[in-house]
């Protein structure tokens, strides 16, 4: 009764660990997965020789992993690289830029660096909602109010920019 009793127990054991350690183990599998493919990614994209450039797509898609790792220097850094050598791309760079201040909360600077960006491409709605977003953050309210209505007039049924006009035109009721 007594051997039967601790093997029944010794099995039981044995289910609870499986069961506590697979979702573990799947967690961590995954999570080295992601990072041999990430870092495949990474050496495909950077030019063994250095006078190679890389496309417009290789170097936004190096920042999309700078950023994914939380290397902000070094996105930054290589974005401010290729804004030097790649004049045709300039507004994607720059909104890249600012996307990674923006993250860090250094709003002023991500305000400036989409500006730049609006400054190249002055139609492209996400470059301007992101503007808008960043004048909002540095509690600019007129400028951001400014930004979404012209946000409209290139597309009037942009969700986005008619619900933060919305919520702009209360939050300055609000400060008067």
């Amino acid at each position: 009764m007594f051997k039967q009793s601790s093997v029944f127990m010794f099995q039981l054991y044995l289910v609870f660990i499986i069961l506590f350690l697979t979702p573990i183990c799947y967690l961590l599998v995954s999570q080295v997965v992601k990072l041999i493919v990430e870092n495949r990614l990474f050496k495909t994209l950077i030019p063994f020789d250095r006078k190679q450039r890389l496309s417009k797509q290789q170097v936004l898609s190096l920042a999309k992993i700078y950023i994914h790792k939380k290397q902000w220097l070094s996105c930054i850094l290589m974005l401010e690289l290729y804004v030097k050598i790649d004049n045709p791309n300039l507004g994607e760079y720059y909104n890249s830029i600012g996307f990674c201040y923006q993250l860090i909360n250094v709003n002023r600077l991500a305000k400036y660096y989409y500006s730049q960006a609006k400054e190249f491409s002055p139609s492209n709605i996400l470059f301007l909602k992101n503007l808008a977003k960043a004048y909002w953050m540095c509690n600019d309210l007129q400028a951001s109010l400014s930004i979404y209505k012209q946000i409209l007039k290139l597309d009037p049924q942009n969700e986005i920019a008619l619900k933060n006009i919305d919520l702009l035109v209360k939050q300055s009721k609000k400060m008067l």
